[in-house]
């Protein structure tokens, strides 16, 4: 399989050598160790065990902008390093380059796949799809799922806008 292309490129690692201290977007200040040898050579942290990436402003740039198979091919990272990062820079499962990669593999034109974005979320597609779920059980799995979400404790602020969200779905069935 062909290397995906960056599209957010060219990322320059920041000049620096082993020993010198720079700042990480996750942990703050941390001392070089050496390099990766990756089709991107990048700086990795000093530490025991096994290296990893300082993730400095261009990587961070990289991991908001590109797919999970790009970044995991030209830093030489694995998948879960790659959506630890996402997660803890608040990125979601879509990107510009993941959006590239998946019309390339698919071969969906762009317009196209907006189109079906768009339709996907009218009010007459949401219908018809709660119509041909309705009256049938739902899986196990996603029942455990529902249980283990409803006990678990909630985020500051989070009664209000479930009350907000209730009124307004009550408004909207009264009309």
């Amino acid at each position: 399989m062909q290397a995906p292309e960056l599209i957010g490129g060219p990322y320059v690692a920041p000049r620096c050598r082993p020993g010198d201290w720079i700042d990480d977007e996750i942990d703050g200040r941390l001392e070089v160790g050496g390099w990766t040898d990756a089709p991107i050579p990048w700086p990795r942290r000093k530490k025991t065990g096994r290296a990893a990436l300082i993730l400095t402003g261009e990587l961070a740039r990289a991991v908001r902008t590109e797919s999970v198979a790009a970044i995991r091919h030209h830093w030489g990272v694995g998948a879960t390093k790659v959506w630890m990062w996402r997660r803890a820079l608040g990125v979601g499962q879509t990107t510009p380059g993941t959006r590239k990669l998946k019309q390339e593999r698919t071969g969906v034109p762009p317009e196209a796949a907006a189109r079906g974005r768009e339709r996907a979320a009218s009010a007459e597609s949401r219908a018809k799809i709660a119509e041909k779920k309705r009256g049938k059980p739902m899986h196990p799995t996603t029942a455990a799922a529902l249980f283990a979400a409803a006990k678990a404790p909630k985020p500051a602020g989070w009664g209000e806008r479930a009350n907000e969200w209730m009124q307004r779905a009550k408004r909207n069935d009264s009309k």
